[in-house]
């Protein structure tokens, strides 16, 4: 048959899968430093304990930490792609994406923002507060980070090695799941467990997006582009819970 036995070419390795892996291990740190303890960890402990009755104004300072966070994490991807000689191109930034992977970001991102709004001591919906209409831009700059550095960044480093995609997507969600058991002074490992799943997601819809960062960044920023206040809200309350006991 014509064609028959022809062989596709593999792309070749460009780092080494010990590489690799350390700038993941390197990208799970930065998120605790940078992202978790200051904000998950301090400033939460910090506001629920200072605001317990004024957790909505407390959401808004708590989602102001976590802006600043994100834009050094911004910046030390965007210097550490500088000098490798690259752009925030190279991690999937402004790639040509499909229209299928756009449409199951926005699904997604929908079901991810309406589980805001179940739980007893959250907003209503319908609710409109002015740190809901300050807090929905500023949800964007936070998914950007977080998809930038864990998507665009770690997946890359271990695309480039050749590991496996399906390796790439566990790496990736548990890399960025490690954090989100935090709360306040305690951490609760079925947080973190849970959240690989939600993150995992995001790293499937990276990979079925061409490797652009559009669809993954999509799905992440609409929880809380449509569900903050009430989703930071959710850390203080878990946060006051425990301090109440």
């Amino acid at each position: 048959m014509p064609g028959a036995g022809i062989v596709q070419p593999i792309e070749p390795r460009t780092l080494t899968p010990w590489a690799a892996w350390r700038n993941v291990l390197m990208a799970t740190i930065v998120g605790w430093v940078v992202i978790a303890i200051p904000n998950f960890g301090l400033l939460t402990h910090y506001l629920a304990k200072s605001m317990k009755n004024e957790l909505l104004r407390a959401s808004l300072y708590l989602d102001l930490g976590f802006v600043a966070s994100s834009l050094v994490v911004i910046g030390l991807v965007f210097l550490w792609q500088r000098a490798h000689g690259e752009t925030l191109a190279n991690l999937g930034w402004r790639a040509p994406t499909s229209m299928a992977a756009i449409v199951w970001s926005l699904i997604f991102g929908g079901l991810w923002a309406s589980t805001f709004y179940v739980a007893p001591g959250h907003l209503s919906f319908m609710a409109f507060p002015f740190e809901r209409f300050v807090m929905a831009p500023l949800g964007i700059v936070l998914a950007f980070a977080e998809e930038l550095l864990f998507r665009g960044f770690v997946m890359e480093q271990l695309r480039r090695a050749l590991v496996p995609t399906w390796i790439q997507v566990l790496a990736s969600a548990i890399s960025i799941s490690s954090y989100h058991g935090l709360v306040g002074a305690h951490y609760y490992p079925t947080y973190a467990i849970a959240s690989i799943f939600l993150f995992g997601i995001l790293a499937i819809l990276h990979v079925y997006g061409k490797r652009s960062m559009t669809p993954n960044t999509l799905a992440h920023a609409i929880p809380h582009v449509f569900g903050d206040p009430s989703a930071i809200m959710g850390i203080l309350i878990g946060a006051s819970r425990h301090l109440g006991r």
